[in-house]
């Protein structure tokens, strides 16, 4: 790891993800950032959510561009009017772990001072971000005005 002066670098055991280590580099590219050795466990954290959210998106979305909002788990004891068969439906398990995962995600991005709300707040200039910068920002931004909306706010 680096000194607490230069900013951090990634970990061995987040470089071979290539969701984590995409996270990783956009939010410490090559060291050059303003985190430091405390800040490691929670950019770590970050990481594996951002991960966790990516897999469970992929278990949701079906190979032809649809969502797979439920689950089939198999046939009702009866048949519809028309004598086919009824599905037995759940919701998918991975719409909670989606939840979670960013509420995690908001949460550490809080903690670390890089959620929208923490850099209006900053008095410091933000220097130039490349384009998945402004994506994943997009994306936090997005999270946070949904979960706004969800609570009523």
């Amino acid at each position: 790891m680096a000194d607490t002066k230069r900013g951090v670098s990634m970990p061995d055991d987040i470089a071979p993800d290539p969701v984590q280590s995409a996270i990783w580099e956009e939010l410490a590219p090559k060291g050059n950032n303003g985190f430091t050795e405390q800040d490691v466990p929670n950019l770590r954290l970050l990481c594996f959510w951002h991960a966790v959210a990516k897999q469970a998106q992929e278990a949701i979305a079906k190979g032809d561009g649809h969502i797979n909002i439920f689950d089939r788990i198999g046939t009702k004891p009866y048949k519809a009017k028309d004598g086919s068969s009824v599905p037995l439906v759940r919701k998918n398990p991975a719409l909670s772990v989606l939840k979670e995962a960013t509420a995690q995600i908001r949460a550490l991005s809080e903690l670390l001072g890089i959620s929208p709300r923490c850099r209006a707040a900053s008095p410091v200039p933000q220097q130039t971000r490349s384009a998945n910068a402004k994506l994943l920002t997009m994306v936090l931004t997005d999270r946070e005005a949904k979960a706004r909306k969800a609570a009523g706010a």
